[in-house]
């Protein structure tokens, strides 16, 4: 990713509204989403802002099936992004990918169960 192209917090935040509902991503389900999330109700304006933001950086393509209402479709999946976040910082601060995650989970809460297995399960795919 392109130093220019990074999101700003409240675009990373639409975009996370588009990862989550997933399919049929409309404007009005997206500020559904956030006020759900956090209480705050964004117009219908300010996120068209955003999205025309995240369309022009690359992120997301903008349909209109039935020349209806736009529907958005993210580029790139949030594991994609967030593992090129890893990357991000892990070479800002010459260490590798897979030590830092270690690194960014040692700090963590306890580990789930599942989250320990998935852990693990990374680890032997490295070996």
């Amino acid at each position: 990713m392109k130093k220019n192209n990074r999101m700003t917090d409240r675009e990373l935040t639409v975009m996370k509204a588009i990862w989550a509902i997933k399919e049929d991503v409309t404007t009005s389900k997206i500020v559904r989403q956030l006020q759900e999330w956090y209480g705050e109700k964004l117009t219908p304006q300010a996120i068209g802002v955003y999205i025309e933001k995240l369309k022009k950086k690359g992120y997301i393509r903008i349909t209109k099936p039935d020349n209806y209402y736009k529907v958005y479709e993210p580029l790139l999946s949030q594991e994609e992004f967030m593992q090129e976040q890893v990357r991000t910082i892990a070479s800002f601060w010459n260490k590798s990918t897979a030590r830092y995650g270690i690194m960014a989970l040692s700090g963590a809460e306890e580990l789930t169960e599942e989250e320990a297995e998935e852990l693990r399960r990374i680890l032997d795919e490295l070996n």
